[in-house]
């Protein structure tokens, strides 16, 4: 998959997994062999061997190692029409596998052979049990159906932790993104004792129907504006139930989650002791928006200097299906722009500042840095404002998250 590649380098071998041997049946892995083959006569003739061995039961075959060494092939030697062949082998030793057709597909795409590639997408969202955010270029379009939510207020977000515990953190995470990103690298994971908290993630409104970002035409600004309202709602449930369950609530927001947030406070009761907003300004600069093309969006150069750039940057422009991921990118921005067009520091209530911790990253090329004119005006409401060096992301760190857990529970400085 797009991004997903991680191969470590170990004295020049590539290390897989727990070793190179499958101890399960005592066979030798045959993407460790292979890849002995590339370290010691280099891929030409490591692909000669390939051929002949291939289809031998003297081997066992892993999904992920094969598929590590064809990205292997495919990025580090530039061997695209190799990594075609190896991609091929795991689509036949694991045929039931989306991930398998969805690296042979970008292989594909690589090769410019546009056509393949478009059907090993199509194979691999048929068998994907979640749809990944690059699936959406490859659907068809489809007119615009509003979102409905599940009668059953549990099904609105994902508990991970100690439900014993008096105290929730609920994250909202940016994007949008169509599937909740819950692993040990999220905000939440971060946080000290993170195995023992309390830590509730809420579904968005594209989450529980991502065909709106497919939708044609492109999403109105009322619809988005009904869309986001959706996401609000279920965030003013999922606090509700917590709250019946007598929790005590730290709202955590970032980007566009930080955005969700900010309506919540601005057309719900609050029922979060704190609401933490990282990665988003309460009045942010959109000006530059109006300039922009399908399927491009505004990045900031050092935090101050818009510049537009394409969402799908990797898609080439004669690629068959490159409307498709511009319908989509629009569709995204309709949906972030809906809320982010709004001044908040005017439609915030006043004593909504009470419960504020504002985070900003100097660098942010996502949303710009924060200006001055906000950072007074937010410290003249007694609202805790931090500031820290780096971009959009730089709050998501072990760190930070550490000294912003014992500013929630113990009223710590986050200076």
């Amino acid at each position: 998959m797009f991004g997903k590649m991680v191969v470590v380098l170990i004295s020049g071998m590539l290390f897989f997994g727990c070793g190179q041997k499958n101890y399960q049946n005592s066979q030798k892995s045959f993407a460790s062999e292979l890849n002995r083959q590339i370290e010691e006569v280099g891929v030409d003739s490591a692909m000669g061997w390939f051929r002949e061995k291939k289809d031998l039961r003297d081997f066992s075959f892993q999904e992920s190692e094969l598929n590590q060494l064809g990205y292997r092939l495919l990025y580090e030697f530039k061997k695209t029409e190799y990594a075609i062949e190896l991609f091929g082998l795991n689509v036949q030793k694991f045929p039931k596998s989306s991930n398998v057709y969805d690296s042979r597909g970008e292989a594909h795409m690589k090769s410019g052979d546009y056509g393949p590639a478009v059907k090993d997408y199509e194979k691999a969202i048929v068998l994907s049990e979640k749809k990944l955010f690059h699936h959406l270029g490859f659907l068809a379009s489809k007119s615009y159906a509003a979102t409905k939510l599940p009668n059953d207020d549990k099904k609105l977000f994902v508990a991970k932790g100690n439900w014993a515990n008096e105290i929730a953190f609920v994250f909202v995470q940016g994007g949008p993104d169509i599937q909740l990103n819950i692993d040990t690298k999220d905000a939440l994971h971060m946080m000290p004792n993170s195995g023992e908290l309390l830590k509730v993630y809420p579904f968005q409104s594209q989450m529980l129907n991502p065909e709106i970002l497919v939708a044609d035409p492109v999403l109105t600004p009322s619809q988005s504006a009904f869309e986001n309202a959706v996401s609000v709602e279920i965030l003013d449930k999922t606090l509700t139930y917590l709250r019946q369950k007598g929790k005590k609530i730290f709202l955590i927001g970032h980007s566009y989650g930080a955005s969700i947030c900010l309506e919540y406070l601005s057309t719900k009761v609050n029922q979060a002791e704190k609401v933490v907003l990282m990665g988003l300004d309460l009045n942010e600069d959109i000006s530059s928006w109006d300039s922009l093309k399908s399927g491009e969006y505004i990045r900031w150069k050092n935090g101050k200097i818009p510049y537009a750039t394409e969402v799908f940057w990797w898609i080439p422009d004669d690629f068959p299906k490159k409307g498709s991921f511009n319908g989509v990118a629009d569709n995204l921005t309709s949906l972030v722009r809906s809320n982010m067009k709004k001044n908040y520091l005017e439609v915030l209530r006043e004593e909504d500042f009470d419960n504020i911790v504002s985070v900003y990253a100097e660098n942010d090329e996502a949303n710009g840095c924060k200006s001055r004119e906000e950072i007074d005006f937010l410290i003249s409401k007694k609202v805790t404002v931090v500031g820290i060096k780096g971009n959009h992301h730089s709050m998501m760190n072990v760190h930070f998250m550490e000294n912003l857990y014992h500013h929630l529970i113990y009223g710590k400085s986050m200076e």
